[in-house]
């Protein structure tokens, strides 16, 4: 007796490929350019027919489609956006361009992309906000970099020159912005988390904007100003934290418009909210490491330049080639300016050319491989090529570098005030420090 034939198991990274291929076998490459694919909030995969396909046709890739890729089918694997209910799926403005590595086809699909959690990341790049100064969103992928402490140091030092900035902690998870700042300042009652709750029951007024806000530092006509993750109203009912992070993520249900405010929406309406209050000459935001939510609406939401720090580590290397080919995807927009914003920093750097050369040699390779353009691209849109050699200083994969120091190990200015004086930061911060200065055209 023959044995029934085994068909391979295909997983989630292999399902959409093996889609793909199928789909060229029966319809044809100019297929996947006249229709889309949808994965829903479970991972299951449908192709959206948008162009009429011939029924014989239909019939026979349907079958050998629930036939391979089962386990990420759940209902008719080929269906119309009438069939489904869902008009949206019509408008082509939807969709995002996926990467597929396929057999016999190396390019980019479309993809309307559904997700219970973390929607934000495929909301693409959004513009800068109208009306409020320049953004400056310092992310990483790992902790423990300096990435606070430089935004706490920039923040001062720019303070000295007469600006005045605010500087917002957006690490939800892992507060400590308003806290590094020292105890010399009153920490305000409420904090960025706080916002994001209570703006989902119904919105917050002037008072309560107000009461986020606490000077830290004044020089001449410079201030710093803070809002904290978690204020004072947090620290007395510190059992609730928890619960309003876990609600924080949550869409305003409340809002007037006619889909829910999302994170990104919210944390765009919250700065819009605090910059009405006060004039400030730039944005500094403190975001969450690694690739949360929080993540996304900072580097993705904000049209703000985005300073991506990291050390000279396997870990720092293998998270940005994660968040540089999911940003990958945002290339086919119009526009490719969202890629100059982009900007790395080699934290704790050795003075050294070797040490600084291979750091920009891996970040020039995750960018070439990811985010920089290739001749037939540029050729398919018909626009300016968005590339640069390995030494080209104005590069988002040149780093601007900040020397390691024993100095700023254990920073807390509060008990060790020394920490924001110039004649101590500026020789490891110096030359990050002019670069964000000459980017923000600050003199």
């Amino acid at each position: 007796m023959a044995s029934a034939k085994v068909v391979k198991a295909v997983y989630y990274d292999e399902a959409l490929p093996v889609f793909v291929e199928i789909i060229i076998k029966h319809l044809g490459k100019l297929a996947l350019k006249n229709n889309c694919f949808l994965r829903d909030a479970d991972g299951n995969l449908t192709f959206i027919e948008r162009k009429k396909i011939p029924k014989v046709k239909r019939a026979k890739l349907m079958a050998e489609v629930s036939k391979k890729i089962s386990t990420y089918i759940s209902g008719p694997p080929v269906a119309t956006p009438e069939e489904l209910l869902d008009a949206q799926l019509a408008d082509d403005t939807f969709d995002r361009f996926e990467f597929v590595n396929a057999k016999g086809f190396t390019d980019f699909i479309r993809l309307v992309e559904r997700r219970i959690v973390g929607q934000d990341w495929m909301r693409g790049i959004q513009p800068t906000i109208v009306g409020i100064p320049p953004i400056v969103v310092f992310a990483s992928h790992k902790g423990g970099v300096g990435r606070s402490t430089a935004l706490a140091i920039s923040a001062v030092e720019f303070a000295r020159r007469g600006k005045t900035i605010l500087a917002i902690d957006a690490d939800l998870e892992a507060p400590g912005l308003g806290e590094m700042f020292g105890r010399r300042i009153k920490q305000p009652i409420f904090g960025a988390l706080d916002y994001f709750v209570e703006n989902g029951r119904g919105g917050v007024d002037r008072l309560f904007l107000s009461r986020m806000v606490s000077q830290y530092f004044k020089k001449s006509a410079g201030s710093v100003f803070v809002v904290p993750a978690v204020g004072e109203r947090c620290r007395e009912y510190p059992q609730n934290v928890i619960g309003k992070i876990s609600r924080a993520y949550l869409e305003d249900v409340t809002a007037e418009n006619s889909k829910p405010f999302t994170l990104l929406d919210q944390m765009r309406t919250m700065i819009k909210d605090l910059c009405s209050q006060r004039k400030y000459d730039a944005v500094f935001i403190d975001a969450r490491a690694g690739l949360n939510e929080t993540t996304a609406v900072a580097v993705q939401g904000l049209g703000a330049e985005i300073l991506l720090f990291g050390v000279d580590t396997p870990q720092t290397w293998d998270g940005y080639r994660y968040f540089l080919a999911h940003l990958a995807r945002f290339k086919e927009d119009e526009g490719t300016d969202w890629r100059y914003r982009l900007k790395m920093v080699h934290a704790k750097a050795l003075d050294d050319f070797k040490s600084l050369a291979k750091f920009r040699d891996n970040a020039f390779e995750l960018f070439a491989e990811h985010l920089y353009d290739e001749a037939d691209e540029v050729s398919k849109r018909k626009s300016t090529a968005f590339n640069f050699d390995v030494d080209d200083h104005a590069a988002p994969h040149f780093a601007w570098p900040i020397n390691m120091s024993g100095d700023f190990y254990e920073f807390n200015p509060g008990t060790n005030p020394q920490q924001l004086t110039p004649e101590l930061y500026y020789e490891c911060f110096g030359l990050f420090l002019e670069s964000l200065a000459e980017r923000l055209r600050f003199k």
